[in-house]
């Protein structure tokens, strides 16, 4: 089957955009009134900070040379976690943030360098991967424990924020671009189990609030959200008409936006979500099996597991109650600048390699 692969991935990118921002507007219309007294309040800085910024970075990166961001991803990685652990310095703090160490303050701009992590570090284990012959690859001391010691500052510091979620979502995207480099099964097993037993561990020594996050305690989130998904049935209430909104669901425009969609656009509506994103993802292994160079293939699988299952965690701990509810957004429709942003970056790279495949 052949078919026009750039103007696919443009299509399903403009099509993810629009419906984003259509569903914002709505989820996040009476908080904006409520706190900033601006219904628009939340999708204006939404474009800026995250649409145009992240469209200025997708141009850029589907244009730049794939070898220099290969030559440098090193030291993105460096930089990165060194602003991941300034998170923890008072002055870099924004005002109001205590109960986590998430957001980075510099100069009047506030975002968070774990976002920007799902950039540089799927950038860097890319690169590291793709230059290890398949001797060296399956071989402890050269590819396993070196990568292992590369990453663990970076996860260290991300664990301490908390946000256990993230790490989640990084090893899951890392493990798929391990597979995909065909790394033994003899490795990857033990790794598997390993990393397991790590977060259990993780979690089990990790205070009340990650215990908290995985048994439910407090689940008035999850069964306002459910309220609202409920209520959607097949074809939904349709648009501006959610009842949960109405400060009865906490983060109606980020963490539990899908409710939102779910109760306005019914089961309808959720396909259709859900059609875009595993689009994206068929599309994302096409390239990916198609790529002429391990590089670029590795970055696609990585960008594009790491998108699907965060969506598809955001859509399930809104939907099943055996889910922990962990405050991922969904990827280019849930309010966050960062996220929204660091996104179209990755997408960038991905038309990059497009072009070049």
């Amino acid at each position: 089957m052949k078919f026009n692969v750039k103007k696919l991935f443009s299509i399903l990118l403009v099509i993810l955009i629009i419906v984003g921002f259509w569903c914002l507007t709505s989820a996040s219309n009476i908080v904006g009134r409520d706190k900033h007294g601006d219904p628009f309040f939340f999708v204006k800085d939404q474009f800026v900070k995250g649409l145009v910024l992240g469209t200025i970075a997708f141009f850029i990166l589907s244009k730049i040379n794939l070898n220099f961001l290969r030559k440098f991803s090193f030291l993105f990685l460096l930089i990165n976690t060194i602003l991941l652990g300034m998170v923890f310095i008072p002055r870099f703090m924004p005002k109001g943030n205590a109960t986590a160490n998430r957001w980075l303050q510099f100069m009047g701009f506030s975002f968070q360098p774990a976002e920007l992590l799902k950039f540089t570090l799927i950038l860097f284990v890319a690169d590291f991967l793709s230059k290890k012959s398949v001797n060296d690859l399956n071989n402890w001391t050269k590819t396993i424990i070196p990568l292992a010691l590369y990453m663990a500052p970076a996860i260290v510091l991300i664990y301490k924020q908390p946000a256990t979620s993230i790490i989640v979502l990084f090893l899951i995207a890392i493990g798929a671009m391990c597979f995909a480099s065909k790394l033994s099964m003899k490795i990857l097993l033990p790794i598997g189990v390993l990393v397991i037993l790590i977060i259990a561990i993780a979690i089990l020594l990790g205070g009340n609030y990650r215990k908290e996050r995985i048994t439910n305690k407090d689940d008035y989130q999850r069964r306002q959200s459910i309220i609202g998904i409920v209520r959607g049935g097949v074809i939904g209430v349709g648009f501006g008409q959610s009842r949960q909104k109405y400060n009865y669901l906490p983060q109606s425009y980020t963490d539990s936006i899908y409710a939102v969609i779910a109760e306005e656009f019914g089961f309808l509506g959720t396909t259709v979500i859900l059609a875009l994103y595993f689009s994206l993802w068929f599309l994302g292994f096409y390239v990916a099996s198609h790529s002429g160079d391990t590089f670029s293939s590795l970055f696609v699988i990585g960008t594009i597991t790491w998108i699907t299952v965060q969506a598809l965690y955001h859509i399930m701990c809104m939907s099943f109650n055996q889910m922990p509810i962990t405050g991922l957004p969904l990827p280019l429709i849930s309010y966050g600048g960062t996220s929204y942003a660091i996104t179209m970056a990755s997408m960038g790279v991905f038309y990059n390699i497009i072009n070049k495949s």
